[in-house]
């Protein structure tokens, strides 16, 4: 699939211009201000160097080019957390019970794709996170297949190397060989989860990591069955450990997976723990001391059935938690609103407002991800990463309730200063 083709043909799409004015009819540039009205976003070499009434900024910078976004409301650009690119619309092949049945089938189902299916994937994917708004997202590779696609792509990535490994030796796990970061790409490593790594290779991995200054990710107490493996109780991850040939000794014995994490000195500002559904207040306290960031995949948690995240505890101990889609194995769209929506649901009786929800989409996703200084929120001197959506069509009282209700697709996406999708 060509460039081109990945996105939206516009005139003013794929290229950076050095000096641009967004105009639009509300401008949310944090959700603890109120949004400008018919205001005016000033950009510079992809960076915000003014914000305020169009009508003044535009007298004030007349040799900008002026986007006039009419009906639109412009925001921060959507961050999501946690990504599999690279694989295909799987959930109705893979649908399950229980997480363990879940995995042996995406195992099984695995094993008739190609190569070119996980690059037909990824492009598909990438395309479908620009056109709902996604303008950071955290990717998890397992083939190799998404980083190159993220690259061209013109979004803002995190991209993850997946490791699986139940070796007790040191010195076991093979790394990348060029981790090599550019402006828009990080890299990471991603130790898929305290049951399918050993501490030995954990511990690989906390020192390569130190090394290198990457961050981690990993699938952190998805699933009930993870703890009472650990605890040594009746789980059903034995059938996963018979299917890999691993002994159910292999797993460490302790209370917790973060636990587990603290114990190695995982735990720290530059790690991500993905689902965190079963954790306690003693987690939850390592967690925030630790200053460590969390991912809430909660249309995934439900399809694959491991539970309800406790999201409001994790707010309230001012922990940075962000939102993310999970892979079309376990959900049936990578929208972020449609993950906003979902989490909104089952969150509200608890407490959560649409506002947190807002946050977790945005400036809370780039503080789970360490870069809350650069993106997340449209202020002065931060990356030019902003979206438009429609005005909606009936008004309350709540702006980001009337959003989240009726918000679908985006007008524009931008990163760094760059239009990637208008319509």
């Amino acid at each position: 699939m060509s460039l081109g083709a990945l996105v939206d043909s516009h005139p003013i799409s794929w290229y950076c211009v050095r000096n641009m004015i967004i105009q639009a009819d509300k401008i949310i540039t944090r959700l603890d201000r109120i949004p400008l009205v018919d205001g005016a976003v000033v950009i510079k070499y992809g960076r915000i160097v003014a914000l305020g009434k169009a009508t003044v900024l535009i007298r004030k910078y007349p040799d900008h080019r002026i986007v006039r976004l009419n009906q639109a409301v412009v925001l921060p650009g959507l961050v999501n957390v946690h990504t599999h690119l690279e694989l295909p619309l799987l959930l109705d092949d893979i649908r399950a019970q229980n997480y363990t049945d879940w995995v042996l089938n995406l195992l099984k189902v695995k094993k008739r794709l190609s190569r070119k299916d996980y690059e037909a994937a990824a492009h598909r994917n990438i395309a479908s996170l620009i056109r709902s708004g996604t303008t950071t997202v955290a990717e998890i590779s397992t083939h190799e297949v998404s980083p190159l696609i993220l690259r061209t792509s013109g979004l803002r990535a995190v991209i993850y190397h997946e490791i699986i490994s139940m070796e007790q030796t040191h010195r076991t796990v093979t790394f990348p060989r060029r981790i090599r970061s550019s402006p828009l790409i990080r890299f990471g490593l991603s130790p898929h989860s305290p049951h399918t790594v050993s501490e030995a290779v954990l511990k690989d991995v906390r020192a390569y990591a130190d090394d290198k200054c990457l961050g981690i990710c990993m699938h952190v107490a998805e699933t009930r069955d993870e703890l009472r493996l650990f605890q040594r109780k009746k789980s059903g991850l034995k059938r996963l450990y018979a299917a890999a040939s691993w002994n159910m000794t292999l797993a460490p014995k302790v209370r917790s997976s973060f636990e587990l994490l603290h114990r190695i000195g995982l735990l720290s500002p530059s790690f991500l723990a993905v689902h965190a559904v079963h954790v306690d207040d003693l987690d939850i306290a390592l967690i925030r001391r630790s200053r460590a960031g969390i991912a809430h995949c909660p249309r995934s948690n439900h399809v694959i059935g491991v539970g309800t995240m406790p999201l409001k505890k994790f707010l309230d101990a001012h922990i940075a938690v962000g939102l993310g889609t999970d892979s079309l194995a376990s959900a049936p769209t990578l929208s972020l609103w449609d993950e906003m929506r979902y989490a909104l649901k089952i969150h509200r009786r608890s407490g959560v407002t649409p506002q947190d929800i807002f946050h977790m989409a945005t400036l809370g996703g780039a503080k789970a991800l360490c870069m809350d200084r650069e993106i997340g929120s449209i202020e002065t001197g931060k990356k030019a990463d902003l979206i438009a959506v429609p005005l909606p069509q009936r008004y309350t009282a709540n702006l980001h309730s009337d959003l989240l209700r009726e918000t679908k697709t985006c007008i524009m996406t931008m990163v760094n200063g760059r239009i990637l999708h208008q319509r």
